[in-house]
């Protein structure tokens, strides 16, 4: 992994989320994607796991954590989520897995998934998911370190700003 690409990378996040610029391809590093505080772009996060299938919800079910909505299509994925919400918030806050791994911060598209160990992996394109598959236990490593550099930036900037850094203004997409 470049460690200067990293480092810049985290460097141009923490700017973005100061206010200091706009964004492009690169995003700031918020915990979950969230758009207008809705998270996953309105996806229902368990229907991943038990259907199968990215499947945009309505408005009918919604619950509110961590500061952000979380939508569904149905009571029982709501209720499922309830019981256990870190077991269906995406890995890397929702950025594309891929594009961390090659040390870029990248907003996904939730139609783009694939879950592994129990861990629901979204990517910014079919492109980016076709070359995460090709090796992927290294692919995931790298983007699991790259995420560590990134989170003490959300610790600091939790603690500066004395709220939940979910809430800050949504990076726009590409």
């Amino acid at each position: 992994m470049n460690f200067t690409k990293i480092m810049i990378n985290t460097t141009l996040a923490a700017v973005m989320f100061l206010g200091f610029g706009g964004c492009t391809k690169t995003a700031e590093p918020s915990a979950v994607m969230n758009v207008n505080e809705t998270a996953l772009d309105g996806y229902d996060p368990v229907s991943y796991f038990v259907s199968a299938k990215a499947v945009k919800a309505g408005t009918s079910y919604v619950y509110t954590y961590s500061n952000l909505n979380w939508n569904f299509v149905s009571q029982a994925n709501l209720e499922a989520f309830k019981s256990k919400p870190n077991s269906y918030i995406p890995s890397f806050g929702g950025f594309c897995a891929y594009n961390l791994a090659e040390g870029d911060l990248v907003l996904s598209d939730p139609r783009y998934w694939y879950i592994n160990d129990n861990k629901l992996y979204l990517f910014e394109d079919e492109d980016a998911k076709k070359e995460w598959f090709r090796k992927i236990d290294s692919m995931t490593s790298k983007a699991e370190e790259a995420w560590k550099l990134l989170n003490p930036v959300h610790e600091e900037k939790f603690e500066e700003i004395g709220d939940s850094f979910m809430n800050a203004a949504s990076p726009q997409k590409k």
